[in-house]
C-alpha cells in the first residue's frame, strides 16, 4: 500500500562529525572526567522536512546534554545559513554519558590546557549543528513514511527501588537483599518511523525508545548503544539509510538488572542492548503502517516552572561545597551533597531564582505522526501520560530536547527522595505541568491540521 501525497513530502538527512579531541571532559557527572581516548566517533545527525513551503527540522547530537545557549546559538546560525527559522528545528541529545561534558557548571572547574579544550569545544558545535541542518536542507528529495511500533521489557530497569526500610534509593546495587520492588514502571515502548523514496530506497529511521545511555562505561568516547543500533540497521537496510535514535523519558531508568551478579557496563552490554533494540526494530518494520502526511506543522509552546526559593547562606553553603568537591575528589563532600549544591547554585545563579520557561516543541507530519520534544531528563511515568494524551496515533517523546534542566520527576518521587528530587530545580507538580503543556499542544495542533 503506498500513501497517498507520499511524493509531496521531501525529506534531507545530514550528518557531521564533533567527536572531541584527547583531552576533553566526559559527560554524565559532577566532576572533570578526562577521555583516554575514542572507541568510536559521535555525530549530530539532521533530519529536515518539507511540504508545501513549510519546514521542519531535527538535529540529534551524540552529547549527554545540550544547554539553552548552545541551542539558540545553533538556532541563530541555521536561520541565517538556511531556509529554516530557528524555531523550526528541535534539538535532542542522545545522553551518551561516554560523550562530552556539556554542562557549564561542571566545567568551571576545568582549568589549563583542559578548559582551553573545553571551550573550543562549545564555541565549535552550534556552527556544526547547522551544518549539519544545511547539508540535509541540501538534498532534500520525495519520501514516503511508515510508522510501526514494538514492545521490549527486558533491557531495561526503574532504577529507583523501594526498600525494606520504606526508602527510595536510586541503584542500591545488584543482589541488594533490602530491595522490595521498582517504585516506578518502564516504558517498553519501541517507537519506530522509517522513510523511503518512491521507488523504496532506505532513507532514514527513527527510533524511539526510553532507556539512560549509560551501557557502555569506561573512559573512551562512545556514542554509546545508539551507535551499535544504527550500524546494525544499516546493514540491514543498506549503508546510505540514517538511524536517528531520540531518547525517550529515561529520568528514572537504566540498563542496570539488580537480580544478576553479571556485569551491567562496557561492550558486550552496549552490544546486547542494541542488537536487541535492532531486533525490535526488525519486527516493528515488518508491520509498518503508511503515514499519510498532506501537513507538516511545527509548533512550541513555553511553560513556566516554578523554583524552590533558597537564602544567602544557602547559596554560600552551595559555593563551599562545589568547591571542597573540587579540591578533595571522592574523599570531599557526600554525593547528594554535591548534587544539593548544584541545584542550588543553578536556580539562585543560571535562572536569577526566577521560574524557568520550558520550551515544549511539535513537529507533526498530517494526523497521524508527532515527534514532541521535552527538556531535561524526565520521568518515564510523565512520557507515558503524554503518549496517552495524544491524539495522534504515533507520538514520538524526546526528552533533553532544546535544553537540560536537569531531572524532571514526577509529583510522587519528591517526597521519596533521592538522587533525581536531589537535582531536580523545579518544586513538585513541575513534571506534571510540564506533561500537561505537551498534550494541550498535541491536541491544538492535531485539531488545526483537521480544520484545513
Amino acid at each position: 500500500m503506498v500513501p497517498l501525497h507520499a511524493a509531496e513530502l521531501q525529506l534531507g538527512r545530514g550528518i557531521t562529525r564533533i567527536t572531541p579531541v584527547s583531552g576533553m571532559p566526559m559527560g554524565g557527572g559532577f566532576n572533570i572526567r578526562l577521555s583516554k581516548g575514542v572507541h568510536d566517533d559521535l555525530f549530530c545527525k539532521a533530519l529536515v522536512w518539507e511540504k508545501d513551503g513549510t519546514k521542519a527540522a531535527t538535529v540529534t547530537c551524540d552529547v549527554e546534554s545540550l544547554h539553552r545557549p548552545t541551542v539558540e546559538q545553533a538556532r541563530e546560525i541555521i536561520g541565517r545559513t538556511t531556509g529554516l527559522r530557528g524555531e523550526q528545528v528541535m534539538l535532542t541529545a542522545t545522553h551518551s554519558h561516554s560523550g562530552p561534558e556539556m554542562t557549564p557548571l561542571v566545567l568551571e572547574g576545568a582549568q589549563g590546557e583542559t578548559a582551553r579544550i573545553a571551550r573550543e569545544y562549545h564555541a565549535a558545535l552550534p556552527g556544526k549543528i547547522a551544518e549539519a541542518v544545511r547539508l540535509a536542507e541540501a538534498n532534500l528529495a520525495p519520501a514516503r513514511v511508515w510508522a510501526g511500533r514494538a514492545y521490549e521489557d527486558g533491557i531495561s530497569f526503574n532504577r529507583r527501588y523501594l526498600m525494606k526500610d520504606g526508602s527510595v534509593q536510586m541503584n542500591p546495587g545488584q543482589m541488594n537483599l533490602n530491595i522490595l520492588g521498582p517504585a516506578g514502571p518502564i516504558d517498553p515502548e519501541v517507537a519506530v518511523l522509517y522513510f523511503d523514496s518512491p521507488d523504496s530506497k532506505a532513507l532514514a529511521t527513527v527510533v524511539n525508545f526510553a532507556l539512560h545511555t549509560t551501557t557502555w562505561g569506561g573512559p573512551d568516547f562512545s556514542s554509546d548503544y545508539p551507535g551499535i543500533l544504527a550500524g546494525l540497521l544499516a546493514d540491514a537496510k543498506g549503508a546510505s539509510m540514517q538511524t536517528v535514535f531520540m531518547q525517550g523519558c529515561s529520568g528514572n531508568i537504566n540498563q542496570v538488572d539488580v537480580h544478576t551478579q553479571q556485569r551491567q557496563s562496557g561492550a558486550g552490554v552496549a552490544a546486547r542492548t542494541a542488537t536487541i533494540l535492532a531486533g525490535d526494530v526488525l519486527k516493528a518494520w515488518r508491520e509498518m503502517q503508511p503515514v499519510d502526511a498532506p501537513v507538516l506543522r511545527v509548533r512550541s509552546r513555553y511553560v513556566d516552572l516554578a523554583v524552590p526559593e533558597y537564602s544567602a547562606e544557602q547559596v554560600r553553603k552551595a559555593h563551599d561545597v562545589l568547591e571542597a568537591s573540587r579540591k578533595s575528589g571522592k574523599g570531599g563532600p557526600k554525593f547528594l551533597e554535591v548534587v544539593e549544591a548544584f541545584r542550588i547554585i543553578n536556580v539562585v545563579e543560571f535562572h536569577k531564582a526566577k521560574p524557568i520557561p520550558a520550551e515544549v516543541q511539535v513537529i507533526a507530519l498530517g494526523d497521524q505522526v508527532a515527534l514532541i520534544g521535552l527538556p531535561g531528563e524526565v520521568f518515564t511515568e510523565l512520557g507515558m501520560m503524554v503518549r496517552k494524551a495524544s491524539p495522534f496515533p504515533f507520538t514520538v517523546i524526546s526528552e533533553l530536547a532544546n535544553n537540560m534542566l536537569d531531572y524532571i520527576p514526577d509529583r510522587k518521587a519528591f517526597p521519596e527522595g533521592s538522587y533525581e528530587p536531589t537535582t531536580a530545580r523545579c518544586t513538585p507538580g513541575c513534571g506534571e505541568a510540564l506533561a500537561d503543556a505537551a498534550a494541550a499542544l498535541l491536541v491544538e495542533v492535531y485539531q488545526e491540521t483537521h480544520r484545513r
